[in-house]
C-alpha cells in the first residue's frame, strides 16, 4: 500500500516551541513512519518560511510549500494535514481543508473553546474527512478492549479489569508544577497567561489529565469546579538565555478543583466520586509532582509520578504504581514497561500508536472531533463556573 501522503501545518524552522518537529517528525520520519506517510507539504505563514523549514528539516525538495490555509485545501495529492501551531491557530489555518474533505490531524485542544470545535466538528460531517485530534493517550491498540495506550494508565486499567481492588468506589488525581517555576514562565509559552489564545493550564495542562483519567474511569458527571488566581503576576523568562525580560499579568487560573461522579460499570460503582486537583506551581518540597489513587472495596492504586505531570509525553522513568491490599495488610510494587516505539524519543512514541491506529482505519481507537468537542464542553463548563462566580 502507497505511503498516506500528508501536509503539516505549523512545522517551523524558527519557532521557541516547535511541537511538529519534537513530537510529530520523529515518528513520521522513522524507518515505520515512512513506510505509512509521506510528507509532500507544508504550511507556514508564507511560501518562504515553509521552503526554509524544508530545507532545515532534510526534506525532500519536492516537498511542496504554501503560505495559505486555502492552497493548501487545494492540493488534490494531500491525504492528510496535520495542524500543529499555536491553539488561536488551529481554527483558521484548518477549517479550509476539514471542508475541502481532507482527512485532517489537529493537536489538542482542538480549537480555542468549545464554539469553534462545534463548527470544526460540523464542517467536518460536511466534508467527510476522517478527524483526528492529539490527545494522543486515548489510544486504544487493537490488542486491548479499550484504554489507553501509555503503559503506566494501560496498567491501571488493567488492574481495574482483574478486580484486584475490588469494585472502584472513588479515585483522587493530585498534580503540582506544570511550568518549570511558580513564579515565572519562559518566553515561548508566554501566550498561557492570555485566556483568549485558547491554550493554557487549564485547557492543555489540566485537559490533558482530565481526558485520560476519564478514559481510564469513565466520563464524570454532576460536575462541580472551584478555580482560582493565585499568582497573577508572572515574570517572563527569555527562553533562549533565561533572564527576565518582562512581567506580565495573567488571567488564567493557576488552581483547578473539580468534583463529580462516576457512572456505574462492571468495575466501578455508580457515583463514586472523582476529586481532581490541579496546580500551575511545584508540589511541597519533596513531595511527587503526580499523585493518582484509585480505591476499591478490597484494596487501592496508587500511580505516583515524582517530576512530571504529563505521562502522555514524559519519559516515565520517575513512575511507580503500587497496590495497597487491605486483605493481606500489605503494599505490593506493580511492574510495567514501555513495549512499543523504544526507538523513539519519549515526546513522540504516544504518537505512534495513535498514527499506526489512523492508518489502519482503526476508526473509535483514538480520539476524533467529536471526541475533543466533549472535552471542549466539559472545560467551557468549568470556566462558566469560574467567570459566575467572579460576576457575583
Amino acid at each position: 500500500m502507497a505511503p498516506i501522503r500528508v501536509a503539516i501545518i505549523g512545522l517551523s524552522a524558527g519557532a521557541i516551541t516547535d511541537w511538529a518537529s519534537r513530537a510529530h517528525l520523529p515518528y513520521l520520519l522513522s524507518q515505520k513512519g515512512k513506510a505509512r506517510f509521506q510528507i509532500v507539504a507544508l504550511l507556514n505563514s508564507s511560501v518562504a518560511a515553509a521552503e526554509k523549514s524544508i530545507k532545515v528539516f532534510n526534506l525532500p525538495p519536492e516537498t511542496r510549500a504554501y503560505g495559505s490555509p486555502e492552497d493548501l485545501a487545494a492540493d488534490p495529492d494531500v491525504q492528510l494535514v496535520l495542524c500543529s501551531t499555536r491553539v488561536d491557530k488551529h481554527y483558521e489555518t484548518s477549517l479550509p481543508s476539514v471542508k475541502a474533505g481532507k482527512d485532517v490531524f489537529i493537536e489538542w485542544p482542538l480549537a480555542e473553546n468549545a464554539v469553534k470545535a462545534a463548527e470544526l466538528v460540523k464542517a467536518a460531517k460536511e466534508g467527510g474527512g476522517r478527524t483526528v485530534v492529539g490527545l494522543q493517550a486515548s489510544v486504544s491498540p487493537a490488542k486491548f478492549n479499550s484504554g489507553w495506550f501509555i503503559p503506566t494508565t494501560l496498567k491501571l486499567k488493567e488492574l481495574i479489569a482483574s478486580e484486584r481492588i475490588g469494585k472502584v468506589l472513588s479515585s483522587e488525581f493530585r498534580a503540582a508544577g506544570w511550568t518549570s517555576d511558580r513564579s515565572s514562565i519562559s518566553s515561548g509559552l508566554k501566550y498561557f497567561t492570555d485566556r483568549k489564545v485558547g491554550g493554557n493550564l487549564i485547557t492543555i495542562g489540566f485537559g490533558h489529565v482530565f481526558d485520560w483519567v476519564q478514559h481510564t474511569l469513565g466520563d464524570i458527571q454532576n460536575v462541580q469546579s472551584h478555580l482560582q488566581l493565585q499568582q497573577p503576576n508572572l515574570k517572563v523568562q527569555d527562553s533562549y538565555y533565561g533572564r527576565s525580560i518582562e512581567t506580565v499579568v495573567s488571567d488564567v487560573p493557576d488552581l483547578i478543583y473539580v468534583t463529580g461522579s462516576l457512572p456505574g460499570s462492571e468495575h466501578i460503582v455508580k457515583d463514586a466520586t472523582m476529586h481532581f486537583r490541579f496546580r500551575r506551581s511545584q508540589a511541597f518540597s519533596g513531595e511527587p509532582a503526580l499523585v493518582w489513587t484509585i480505591y476499591g472495596e478490597k484494596g487501592e492504586i496508587r500511580l505516583t509520578a515524582a517530576l512530571n505531570t504529563m505521562l502522555q509525553v514524559s519519559p516515565l522513568m520517575d513512575v511507580t504504581i503500587d497496590i495497597d491490599d487491605h486483605k493481606r495488610d500489605e503494599v505490593q510494587r506493580v511492574e510495567w514497561k514501555w513495549s512499543s516505539y523504544p526507538e523513539l524519543p519519549y515526546l513522540s512514541r504516544s504518537y505512534g500508536h495513535l498514527y499506526e491506529a489512523y492508518a489502519t482505519g482503526a476508526i473509535g481507537k483514538y480520539a476524533d472531533f467529536e471526541h475533543a468537542l466533549k472535552r471542549h464542553t466539559q472545560l467551557d463548563g468549568i470556566w462558566a463556573s469560574w467567570d459566575a462566580s467572579k460576576a457575583a
